[in-house]
């Protein structure tokens, strides 16, 4: 026994880091237009609170450029903290609105869905050119695939996802899912793409080599994000309406458990043995063990968090 708990701990030290690693968390505040940023080492530490824009809540880190780039739904604009200064490092203009958002793979775009537009807008980030890609209806969640050279956007409005070429910034393919789709999450090993369905409660699933939708699985009410268990075998749904965590067992892809969340759960990510989550209405941050799901830290956060999108940044 004792060697097998030697073994998992050297297998999280090689696929994550040490605890000493440089590990930020970023906590989008749409109630008081600021992000909270705290150091994590298996508990929270509170670093800086950030004045941003207008209701932040898409958040997406790049360690490539050590930037973190905030969506300030109600102001058309990003904010880019730098990570190691903790401050604004310069603000990106928009034509329309932002929610969800990321960054390629090799940090030089940005990617933010247009809830009002009904586009991708694709923003060079060395010199703030954009373009827009239309997509479907209402576009939330985004995921970028390195491996498969591609683009993941949840079109709320239009039940559907649509898939990207990285390198052409072209709509390929459209694929049909659950009512209302909103979150995205790509597996470990990107062969497939779990969506959170927040009308239907439901998460779909998506097979990314065949194209097409392989199962739907139910969880609580309001499903809104998810994040996979380091290994790959669990995945954690956040049920905003219930009031709980579903966790599904990615092979029988069926719901092994729920468990009691704060109130309100929203934005969700995993940090090497934890499952990291925040409470929009309790306004905290927490952090849970993988395997029993006992709370191991907690802190509070500005008002309402939401953490949509990836908010930990780590060497």
């Amino acid at each position: 026994m004792v060697l097998i708990k030697f073994s998992l701990n050297i297998l999280l030290f090689v696929l994550f880091g040490s605890v000493a690693a440089d590990v930020k968390i970023f906590v989008t505040n749409q109630g008081s237009d600021s992000v909270s940023v705290f150091s994590f080492t298996g508990r929270f530490d509170f670093l800086k609170e950030i004045e941003v824009g207008n209701a932040p809540a898409g958040v997406a880190v790049s360690s490539v450029n050590r930037e973190v780039y905030i969506s300030n739904t109600e102001s058309s604009e990003i904010s880019v903290i730098d990570v190691d200064a903790l401050e604004i490092k310069r603000t990106i203009k928009l034509n329309g609105s932002s929610l969800g958002v990321a960054v390629s793979p090799d940090g030089k775009r940005l990617f933010v869905s247009d809830w009002f537009n009904n586009c991708l807008a694709i923003i060079q980030l060395d010199s703030q050119n954009a373009r827009c890609v239309d997509v479907g209806r209402a576009p939330a969640g985004i995921s970028v695939s390195k491996k498969n050279g591609e683009i993941y956007v949840a079109n709320r409005d239009s039940n559907s996802v649509v898939i990207i070429s990285l390198s052409e910034e072209k709509v390929i393919d459209e694929i049909l899912v659950g009512d209302h789709p909103f979150g995205t999450k790509l597996s470990p090993d990107e062969d497939y793409l779990y969506v959170t369905n927040v009308q239907s409660n439901d998460v779909s699933i998506i097979d990314l080599n065949e194209r097409r939708e392989k199962t739907k699985v139910s969880v609580g009410k309001k499903p809104y994000c998810i994040t996979f268990s380091y290994d790959g075998r669990k995945a954690f749904v956040t049920n905003q309406y219930s009031d709980s965590i579903s966790v599904i067992n990615t092979e029988s892809e069926a719901v092994e458990k729920t468990f009691a969340s704060g109130s309100f759960p929203e934005g969700i990510n995993t940090y090497g043995s934890y499952i990291i989550f925040v409470s929009w209405l309790d306004e905290e941050i927490i952090a849970i063990d993988q395997g029993d799901q006992s709370i191991t830290s907690s802190a509070s956060t500005g008002e309402n968090p939401r953490n949509f999108g990836n908010f930990i940044f780590q060497e």
